[in-house]
């Protein structure tokens, strides 16, 4: 072998030697940080979550809502947040879920009429009985006495 082509394979031997540790380094620190990366994810999901229960919240609230920053506002969601609209795009099911999230995830049918009459929300006692029976994943009735008691089926955060 000439002395030019020694110099070659030792000069590429060299250079696949610190590009074999570069890539290492790069493995290390991708690894490093998939944990961030992922964490990063995991956030951006929850606070979609966030946003569309803060939505509802609102909707439901309406005038009670409590007051934030336009900052905030635009943070919560990009378009205005009228609560007329948000409540109307509502289904009474979500409101029930809202609300029953709110009493320990137990209540009778005539506090859930009651909070709707306080709120201004029009419902008829079979739109209630309608959203619990095509919603069996989310509630379940059970009878004390003569009350009628709907339970969320599970405590998940809604």
């Amino acid at each position: 072998m000439s002395a030019n082509a020694n110099d070659v394979v030792c000069t590429l031997y060299e250079r696949c030697d610190r590009e074999s540790r570069h890539l290492a380094e790069i493995r290390d620190e991708m690894k490093n940080l998939s944990e961030s990366y992922f964490r990063y994810c995991d956030l951006r999901s929850e606070r979609e979550k966030v946003r569309t229960l803060l939505v509802k919240i609102y909707g439901v609230l309406g005038v009670f809502s409590p007051k934030v920053t336009p900052e905030f506002a635009m943070e919560i969601s990009p378009q205005p947040l009228m609560s007329d609209e948000i409540r109307r795009d509502l289904k009474i099911w979500e409101i029930l879920e809202l609300f029953l999230s709110a009493k320990d995830d137990k209540a009778s049918v005539g506090d859930f009429e009651g909070f709707l009459f306080f709120l201004g929300i029009e419902s008829k006692p079979q739109a209630i009985e309608s959203a619990i029976k095509t919603h069996p994943e989310l509630f379940e009735t059970h009878k004390e006495g003569r009350d009628k008691f709907l339970t969320l089926r599970t405590s998940k955060e809604v």
